[in-house]
């Protein structure tokens, strides 16, 4: 991946899921689990995006410690929170993904921002990340096609840490990878743990 980030004079940035079956938690519980589709980049690509991006958070004045390469990945779907995500739910999931075929296809983010609502700064996109949505929308369709609920709304996104500070949408120059795999993993709140169940790859 060639250097994609460049600050041509700080001035131009900003100033400082439907749940399936999902048991409801109680008013300040947090449920442990959730079980998502997700795209993670190859090693290599996740270090260099790591890389890359360490220095506009520094310049953006985010304090926030940096997610570990390791722990970067779009999420397609959510398929909700959990005390323990069902066998059935898993079972299902699974057929949704054996049923999808796709190619690999690049995803270019050209814009980042924050997310109030979850805490964090993303990188996302508008149109590097067409074929990131289209890709949403037929697993959404095969989801669907398993009795399972998918949410039609969707903003590609890469956490990149977890801060605060809002910074309002800026354009970047595109940070560039390929998604080959889509993964269906079990989420350990709050840990960075994720527990992969099934790797789907490009056909």
């Amino acid at each position: 991946m060639a250097e994609q980030f460049s600050f041509p004079g700080f001035g131009d940035l900003p100033q400082a899921p439907v749940a399936n079956k999902a048991k409801p938690a109680a008013k300040g519980e947090r449920l442990p689990y959730a079980l998502k589709f997700s795209i993670f980049p190859r090693p290599s690509e996740a270090q260099e995006i790591a890389r890359l991006t360490g220095p506009m958070l520094r310049a953006l004045g985010l304090t926030g410690k940096p997610l570990m390469s390791q722990r970067l990945h779009v999420t397609v779907h959510n398929l909700g929170e959990y005390a323990e995500v069902p066998d059935d739910l898993i079972a299902t999931a699974i057929r949704a993904g054996d049923a999808l075929a796709f190619d690999a296809f690049e995803v270019a983010f050209d814009c980042a921002m924050s997310f109030p609502s979850a805490g964090t700064y993303v990188l996302s996109g508008h149109e590097g990340t067409r074929q990131l949505t289209t890709f949403h929308e037929e697993l959404g369709e095969s989801m669907r096609s398993q009795g399972l609920r998918a949410g039609r709304s969707f903003t590609p996104s890469m956490a990149l840490v977890y801060d605060k500070h809002f910074v309002a949408e800026h354009p970047i120059v595109p940070v560039c990878w390929i998604a080959r795999e889509f993964v269906l993993i079990r989420s350990h709140i709050g840990t960075g743990i994720y527990d992969t169940l099934r790797t789907w790859t490009t056909r």
